[in-house]
């Protein structure tokens, strides 16, 4: 096979995204040409390769000779370590993030996300059931407020009307552009379930200013049918960031169209939005990008000057209803850059997602 790709717009080096030709489903491809070997990595989620495309001008094109690969060398930038229901993830060299997937919480959660100097970028994670304000946003995590009229936001031990998610499999893969995290998931209230899904966390090999991780979200009505509820406290994606991070602090919000404050961002539509702030000695900041495939894209967003940071279609829409048997899939995008929104370059880098690479197959 012979892909030709080009770009629409002049570009440094960059994590690309292009079209799988029709019938191919190898896990890697090689592409060969202009003095190079490329490894292209499939995503689990939908038939798309990933890679990483050398600096191009707008309009140039690149050719490639590809040859379909089974496996290749794991990428060196990427190590975990999994041991007593926490996997703790290094990027380029340094402690990046922890995915605790234990019973000790009410739900799975990433807590830390690390600056390059070693600062929690995230909000420490207060006890399960405990007290506090706003306990259950425990730092990166995925949950809803009204699923079937149960409360899976909200914590309450034991009690009707409130939820949890229990991990039924988790699999971990070192790939060569990427670690995977891939995991199976009942949300139940009490000992009731109310429906499942397939999730994957996918960290791609990146230098620590701009680190990208694919988020994906398989929802499935597998206990019978699924209403999701209208309601601001949703996501499902929530990320509560370090209270110096704040904007009723010193932290800064930003939208796609340019608002910065709650006014301009809360409950409003937009592709994606940045939350930025100094953590110590370093700015810092976290880009979520919206999926143009998504439910109701551009998705509003609930995201609040005291540090909560979610992009929720719900709010302020219609019940939802999701037929037994039936599934729906959320991808979100996430950067967690240095520097502000400007300087971590979002805006380029949400078209890099959303309007890649022109591809031709021969």
């Amino acid at each position: 096979m012979k892909l030709t790709l080009s770009i629409p717009r002049s570009r440094p080096a960059h994590l690309a995204s292009f079209s799988a030709p029709e019938g191919c489903e190898a896990p890697l491809l090689q592409l060969k040409g202009r003095g190079e070997v490329l490894i292209a990595e499939r995503d689990p989620s939908a038939p798309v390769y990933h890679v990483n495309l050398p600096a191009l001008g707008g309009g140039e094109e690149a050719s490639f000779e590809v040859l379909a690969l089974d496996s290749a060398d794991a990428a060196a930038g990427i190590s975990s370590y999994d041991a007593d229901g926490k996997l703790s993830v290094s990027l380029s060299g340094s402690p990046f993030m922890t995915f605790h997937h234990t019973t000790d919480y009410p739900k799975p959660v990433i807590n830390p996300i690390l600056t390059p100097n070693g600062t929690n970028m995230l909000r420490e994670p207060m006890a399960a059931w405990g007290e506090g304000e706003h306990p259950w946003q425990r730092g990166l995590t995925l949950m809803q407020g009204a699923i079937n009229g149960v409360d899976c936001w909200n914590e309450r031990p034991n009690q009707p009307g409130y939820g949890r998610t229990a991990q039924d499999d988790i699999s971990i893969s070192h790939n060569p552009l990427s670690l995977v995290i891939a995991s199976e998931n009942t949300w139940y209230e009490g000992d009731r379930a109310l429906m499942s899904d397939s999730r994957s966390y996918r960290l791609y090999d990146s230098g620590r200013d701009a680190a990208v991780m694919d988020i994906a979200l398989t929802l499935k009505a597998s206990h019978g049918a699924v209403t999701i509820g209208d309601t601001k406290e949703g996501g499902f994606l929530c990320i509560r960031v370090n209270p110096s991070m704040d904007a009723n602090a010193d932290g800064q919000m930003r939208n796609a169209y340019g608002a910065t404050d709650e006014t301009g961002c809360w409950s409003l539509p937009s592709h994606w939005m940045d939350y930025y702030g100094p953590v110590d000695d370093e700015v810092a900041g976290f880009a979520i990008f919206d999926h143009p495939q998504n439910f109701r894209y551009p998705t509003t967003w609930h995201v609040r000057g005291y540090g909560l940071f979610a992009p929720n279609c719900w709010m302020f829409k219609p019940d939802h209803l999701m037929p037994e048997g039936e599934s729906m899939t959320f991808r979100w995008r996430v950067i967690v850059h240095t520097g502000d929104t400007a300087q971590a370059d979002i805006a380029n880098r949400f078209l890099d997602y959303v309007d890649g690479p022109r591809v031709v197959w021969a």
